[in-house]
């Protein structure tokens, strides 16, 4: 993965030059005539107001030709929308910000629903189609199983956005503690204790939480790598290779797992991880940090522990089981988010969509989707390097920087058809300390990384989707029970024996026909 980092990260770079073939609106407007068509969008959490309002939308008509009259729905309600348009045919020319999985996309493709963009990329998509011959782990993550691609992918090349999660410590403590950074398990565990019962912010009562996370997938990747799981990366949380085979390995059915299993059962069990970790999110995550009772809170972004988040620093190193050992972080991100936005079966002109939004992956039209307007909400420094305004880093209306910038773009909530560099969005909108937290972490990273999900063909996917739900379902509530302590790990063969039972195997040699086709794209 480090090798594909660097790519991305190269290529963010050479993104204002000829490496991507954009000259500067070269070969726009799109179509000669005014030509208006319909979408379906997401809306991110910091979109503000109507959707087809966002000043963004006025600069791209000027330039292409085209206007966009789109549907907007929420996150959270976006997949139960777009699915009804699927099934009713009712669908939009385009599907914007909304994504698909690959099991999805292979379905709708072969019902005829969506349209391949390949075809056109030689032609319409300069900047794209420069990214894909440049980089082939970008197509590789994005090609289908019939050898076509539908959806524009978000590549993400803001380093801290590819590290899941940060390692933060409170630094305050360990001073008043006069400890060093816990480097193995022993020394973190013996900190949680002592943090325990310390009574840190001086209330008279235990509430204190040693250890939470915002959510419990945050545990999975955060301590993943000390047990030398995950060694494909977060995206990858059930499948990887093990290390000493060379095989595909279910995670949950390692060794290393039920080792896992037994470190972050005592954990809960002793009190020393949060005990609403099954059901946390960012919401109450941030609520616990307000009361100054954490002390190690992995988490995204140390804006989340709001108040008290100077005195959290990142880790040096991921954590190891013994000292001496070598440490590894699987808590690493595949940099392209494949499958967000698709042109439909009712566009009548699939070309000149692909020219509009090929130009999110040139500089300017990256520039315009993550910084808004020059003059507005961003300017040129004296290097020449794009700032934003004090609309943006001091609005006037009191409103933070996301919610500035959700008035004239759309970038919030992720799915963007776009590039997410640190020029033009890690620099700006990522604390100093969560970038270095995950530096740190990223120097320890796996060489390669998984996405979350192979590409499936349609009766793959019929069969996958009854593996999943029958053994993941499984794995997850098995889980839980084995951390509370509700179910013994002394169990730890009769568990092994249901997988079995469940047809583990079979699910094995579904991924791994995946994997292969995977491995030689």
């Amino acid at each position: 993965m480090k090798k594909i980092l660097a790519a991305l990260l190269a290529l963010a770079l050479l993104l204002p030059c000829a490496a991507l073939a954009e000259a500067a609106n070269a070969g726009y407007p799109c179509v000669d005539e005014p030509l208006t068509l319909t979408a379906f969008a997401t809306a991110g959490p910091y979109t503000k107001g109507d959707f087809n309002d966002l000043a963004m939308w006025d600069v791209m008509e000027e330039l292409t030709n085209i206007t966009f009259e789109f549907e907007a729905a929420p996150s959270g309600q976006s997949a139960e929308r777009l699915g009804l348009l699927f099934a009713s045919n009712t669908l939009p020319d385009v599907i914007f910000k909304t994504g698909l999985s690959t099991t999805d996309v292979s379905n709708y493709a072969e019902e005829g629903q969506l349209v391949a963009i390949d075809p056109y990329l030689e032609e319409y998509a300069p900047n794209f189609s420069a990214l894909l011959e440049t980089y082939p782990e970008v197509r590789k993550a994005i090609t289908m199983p019939d050898g076509h691609i539908y959806g524009f992918p978000y590549v993400v090349t803001a380093s801290p956005s590819n590290c899941t999660p940060k390692l933060f410590i409170n630094q305050k403590v360990l001073d008043a503690f006069g400890a060093e950074e816990p480097r193995t398990l022993d020394e973190l565990t013996e900190l949680l204790r002592r943090f325990k019962e310390s009574d840190w912010n001086g209330n008279g009562q235990a509430d204190e939480i040693p250890m939470t996370m915002e959510g419990f997938g945050q545990v999975l990747t955060g301590l993943y790598g000390t047990f030398g799981l995950g060694t494909r990366g977060a995206s990858s949380t059930s499948w990887d290779i093990d290390p000493e085979t060379g095989a595909l390995r279910f995670i949950p059915a390692s060794e290393g797992y039920r080792e896992w299993l037994e470190y972050v059962a005592m954990l809960y069990q002793e009190g020393l991880l949060d005990e609403e970790i099954f059901t946390s999110d960012i919401a109450a995550y941030t609520a616990k940090a307000e009361q100054n009772i954490l002390f190690f809170a992995p988490a995204t972004n140390t804006n989340y522990l709001s108040t008290y988040q100077d005195d959290f620093v990142g880790l040096s190193a991921p954590l190891t089981r013994a000292e001496g050992e070598e440490p590894f972080w699987a808590g690493e991100n595949l940099a392209v988010y494949a499958n967000n936005t698709f042109i439909t079966n009712q566009c009548e002109n699939p070309a000149a969509v692909v020219k509009y939004f090929d130009y999110f992956y040139g500089e300017e039209g990256i520039t315009l989707f993550f910084m808004g307007i020059e003059g507005e909400t961003f300017y040129y420094d004296e290097d020449g390097n794009p700032q934003y305004t004090d609309f943006v880093k001091n609005n006037p209306d009191g409103m933070n920087m996301e919610e500035a910038l959700g008035t004239y773009v759309c970038w919030s909530g992720g799915g963007n058809p776009s590039v997410a560099d640190d020029l033009h969005f890690g620099v700006h909108l990522i604390p100093e300390a969560t970038v270095t937290a995950a530096q740190n972490l990223l120097a320890y990273g796996p060489e390669t990384i998984w996405p979350a999900d192979f590409s499936y063909t349609t009766e793959e996917a019929e069969l996958l989707a009854e593996y999943k739900l029958e053994i993941l379902t499984y794995v997850e509530d098995m889980r839980a029970r084995f951390i509370t302590g509700s179910e013994s790990l002394e169990n730890w063969d009769a568990y092994l024996e249901q997988l079995d039972r469940m047809d583990l195997e079979g699910y094995t040699e579904l991924v791994q026909t995946a994997l292969d086709r995977y491995n030689a794209e």
